[in-house]
């Protein structure tokens, strides 16, 4: 069983009930894919990065009046099969907390290809 950073426990402490279970699975989702992650509050809100290398940053979950959300830095680079990814900025794209539960499989192959990508940029 992996330890929760403590700042990631008072974090998810602070969320509402359902936010809470909402975002507590979204972390599963996450370490689904079996590769050691770092996580921590970062931007205020809970990301995953490899080796603590919080400048290539994998994904994070964002709690918003709007929703929960997975939220990839590098989504644009991704390939998307299942359609899962939203978003119109320049590097980032996100899933809905329900479209990342209901496509479980793509949500993981996306963060396995989060980590392929991590430090790749957009070509100019």
């Amino acid at each position: 069983m992996r330890e929760q950073p403590p700042e990631v426990t008072a974090w998810l402490d602070d969320l509402g009930p359902d936010q809470r279970e909402q975002a507590e699975s979204l972390v599963r989702l996450v370490h689904d894919v079996g590769t050691p992650l770092s996580e921590a509050i970062k931007w205020r809100r809970l990301t995953f990065t490899v080796d603590d290398d919080w400048h290539h940053w994998l994904c994070q979950i964002a709690v918003t009046k709007k929703g929960t959300s997975l939220v990839f830095h590098k989504g644009v680079l991704l390939d998307d099969p299942a359609n899962l990814l939203e978003g119109q900025g320049r590097y980032l794209r996100q899933v809905p907390y329900q479209r990342a539960v209901d496509g479980r499989e793509g949500v993981t192959g996306l963060v396995m290809e989060a980590l392929e990508h991590r430090q790749d940029k957009l070509g100019d």
